[in-house]
């Protein structure tokens, strides 16, 4: 009897323990939040898997986030690059614009500085002197100008290209044969120190009325010792004295006074013509000059457009330019064969006018 009791009060205590496990998992639902809770914590490798798990999927939208963020970052830098190079591309094009408009000033300012130093002009005259050497045609041109305008012009005598033929001609080459002989050796040397001024003076503008005094006396005393000391009969006698004239009526163009006793005589209120004064400045071997006051720009003002028209208008005759004499040859050559036929007592008789 005693033995059953002590079964029986056995039998109700692990009933009781039974009922408290039972309540125990009420409490906690089984695979509460999918990770079944009957396991979890109690074995080691479900652990394990599980906490691999939830690192995998935190890797996951780590993942996902930093490419949304390097997509985000990629797209700013695109925008940042194109809206910097617009602004570049907008700076650019009115930096461009601001140079074209310095350019068109610094142009109106040159085309300016060209028209008052007398270079357009110029240029102007020597196309019309290449397309009418004559200056027959041009000559006529009727386009009028009073005799005020034309004293106000600041010419030009256009002399370097015959200085440098006269310092060719007076060189040792230049000369002619019978020149070259040792008696007229001071006279050669004479000739030779009279021309160096020439050149330095046409360098930086024109040739003085002394300077070409003193070449015109050094020739006529060279011609004057050839004549004493030579034989009509001798070898190139001819020639020398050809030589004496050339050269004298080479010299003649440096400065001529004629030029300005011409503009002297024109009366006030005279009327002339753009072909007069075209045909007055081949005449005298005339360029204009720098312009200076007001006056004379307002009149290349004028003139500009006069000789634009002489030049561009349409003519059959029309010469085609001849190739620039780089040497000086031809220049010597037609000198020679323009003034051969000078009388020399003529050139003297003119000399003595002036």
């Amino acid at each position: 009897m005693k033995c059953f009791i002590l079964r029986l009060a056995a039998l109700l205590i692990g009933l009781g323990f039974l009922s408290s496990t039972a309540e125990a998992q009420w409490r906690y639902p089984r695979r509460y939040g999918g990770y079944g809770m009957s396991q979890w914590g109690a074995d080691p490798g479900a652990g394990y898997m599980a906490g691999l798990g939830a690192y995998a999927r935190g890797q996951g939208v780590y993942q996902l986030d930093k490419a949304k963020a390097d997509a985000i970052n990629v797209d700013t830098m695109v925008k940042w690059n194109k809206a910097l190079r617009a602004r570049q591309a907008a700076l650019r094009e009115d930096k461009r614009k601001e140079n074209e408009k310095k350019e068109d000033l610094r142009e109106e300012r040159a085309q300016r500085i060209r028209l008052e130093d007398g270079s357009t002009l110029n240029t102007l005259l020597f196309q019309i002197f290449a397309s009418d050497p004559a200056v027959a045609r041009t000559g006529r041109a009727k386009a009028p100008l009073s005799a005020d305008v034309i004293r106000e012009i600041p010419f030009d005598w256009d002399s370097e290209a015959l200085t440098i033929c006269i310092d060719q001609m007076t060189g040792g080459a230049g000369l002619p044969a019978p020149l070259m002989d040792e008696r007229y050796r001071d006279e050669r040397e004479a000739l030779r120190a009279a021309v160096a001024p020439a050149l330095k003076e046409d360098a930086e503008g024109n040739v003085s009325s002394d300077t070409v005094k003193r070449i015109n006396d050094a020739v006529a005393r060279f011609r004057v010792k050839f004549l004493k000391s030579a034989q009509e009969f001798e070898l190139g006698y001819q020639n020398a004295l050809e030589y004496f004239t050339t050269v004298a009526s080479v010299s003649r163009l440096l400065n001529d006074p004629n030029m300005k006793a011409f503009l002297a005589k024109l009366q006030k209120g005279e009327e002339r013509t753009i072909g007069d004064l075209i045909t007055f400045m081949n005449s005298h071997n005339l360029r204009f000059g720098p312009a200076v006051t007001p006056i004379q720009i307002e009149i290349y003002e004028r003139l500009g457009p006069l000789l634009l028209a002489i030049r561009d208008e349409p003519r059959s005759d029309k010469q085609t330019p001849d190739a620039p004499d780089r040497t000086g040859e031809n220049l010597k050559s037609a000198a020679k064969n323009a003034f051969k036929g000078m009388s020399w007592n003529e050139l003297e008789a003119h000399r003595k006018d002036l």
